[in-house]
């Protein structure tokens, strides 16, 4: 079949952006008790020097909330407020993400949406989200997301940091209009996760990692007596403490940085 050069140049360009962006991490989220989100909410450490943080109240065309936010280079997480948001303590939500326009995979049985995001009192589109019909379960959820190509230009453009849809970037630029960040933060990215949970729901999401095929270590235990969802995080660091960093959250929580650059946090 010949094809006119324009076409050919065009379905080359789509087929190496694919080839070249994996499905990884882009964030989680995790919903505690209002004692330990507090605590992390008012931890110097984590402020100061574990990595850039926010508070924030995203209002979006479907639904508004509010949590705290860590960023590192390419992953990010957040915390909500069970009270506060009304949500179940243990309501985790794993999305996964692309670097490159056009590279986010057609997933059987699952949905594609337009996600926007609220500036100056206009909904601008934010990114794609590709999400498994029906949910996975009440309380997890996943999905895959690309950044809209015209998000960074449109949402804080004053900035002038950061461009194109790649994580790296959006991060750049959420970073970049916070104020008191870290000069030097431990947090470089987010490495795996592990979830808890009960045997219909880990066959779901396991079912949902197999189809995506994510770059990250998404690792699946019982669920036993303890809570569902999220029970640790696993994190590489940009710099080494000199000595074991053990920070306690509310009654359960515990961040350990380690010496040889990883951390992890436990719920």
């Amino acid at each position: 079949m010949n094809l006119p050069i324009r076409s050919y140049l065009l379905m080359l360009a789509m087929s190496t952006a694919m080839a070249q962006s994996a499905i990884e991490l882009n964030h989680f989220y995790v919903t505690v008790d209002s004692a330990t989100y507090a605590d992390i909410e008012k931890n110097s450490f984590l402020r100061k020097e574990f990595a850039a943080f926010e508070k924030r109240t995203t209002v979006r065309e479907d639904r508004s909330y509010t949590g705290i936010y860590f960023y590192g280079t390419k992953t990010y997480f957040e915390f909500f407020d069970s009270a506060q948001e009304k949500r179940a303590v243990g309501e985790t939500a794993v999305a996964f993400g692309v670097d490159a326009e056009g590279a986010m995979p057609a997933v059987d049985g699952s949905h594609r949406d337009l996600i926007t995001r609220g500036w100056n009192g206009v909904q601008i589109p934010w990114f794609y989200r590709q999400s498994p019909v029906p949910q996975l379960a009440r309380g997890l959820e996943s999905w895959v997301m690309e950044y809209h190509p015209e998000f960074l230009a449109k949402w804080r453009p004053e900035s002038g940091v950061g461009q194109g849809v790649t994580r790296e970037e959006v991060l750049k630029r959420y970073k970049s209009v916070l104020t008191d960040t870290p000069a030097d933060p431990y947090l470089k990215d987010v490495t795996g996760l592990t979830l808890a949970l009960p045997a219909d729901e880990m066959e779901r999401m396991a079912h949902w990692t197999e189809q995506v095929k994510p770059a990250v270590t998404i690792r699946f235990i019982p669920m036993g007596q303890g809570p569902h969802g999220l029970r640790s995080v696993s994190f590489r660091l940009r710099r080494a403490p000199e000595q074991k960093v053990t920070v306690r959250f509310g009654g359960r929580s515990v961040l350990t940085l380690r010496p040889d650059m990883t951390a992890i946090w436990e719920f």
